[in-house]
């Protein structure tokens, strides 16, 4: 028991101070973890879920809705730090592609993986709702919601 107490100090002890001393905001990249044997899982984690109606303000560019592949997305958005998915429909959905996240409100995940709700003076649009379909790619992808972007980094 002691030593996993000292072991839990010792994580949260490295992991506050790495947040002191490096300041900023940490990109995690795709994670892969081991599935089972011989297996491995590399489905892209989403790093959060954002209220984007500030993303013209903060330079986001954006690209034709279509259901682009995550191979596709991060090639359109080479250059740039994350991508954004948004308000999927039977059309695909959108594609945003940021640097600045800087300030904008962090929803709670479920907002973009199908259960939006109003937000304060966030209002849920009906033509974001995935064309009946999955909120998920087929390689497990959040198409995030009207204004609420699942967040990718590239």
């Amino acid at each position: 028991m002691i030593a996993a107490a000292v072991g839990m100090m010792v994580c949260c002890s490295s992991s506050v101070a790495a947040m002191m001393m490096g300041g900023g905001e940490e990109t995690p990249a795709a994670t892969t973890t081991t599935a089972g044997a011989g297996t491995e899982d590399t489905t892209p984690s989403m790093l959060k879920c954002l209220d984007t109606r500030q993303r013209l303000d903060k330079g986001w560019t954006t690209h034709p809705r279509a259901a682009h592949t995550e191979a596709e997305a991060r090639a359109l958005c080479a250059g740039k730090k994350y991508m954004s998915f948004e308000c999927p429909n039977a059309d695909g959905y959108d594609l945003w592609c940021a640097d600045d996240i800087s300030d904008m409100p962090v929803l709670d995940d479920a907002q973009c993986m199908g259960n939006p709700s109003v937000v304060g003076d966030l209002p849920d649009a009906p033509g974001c709702d995935a064309g009946g379909e999955s909120y998920l790619t087929t390689e497990g992808i959040n198409k995030g919601g009207w204004h609420r972007g699942s967040l990718y980094a590239i």
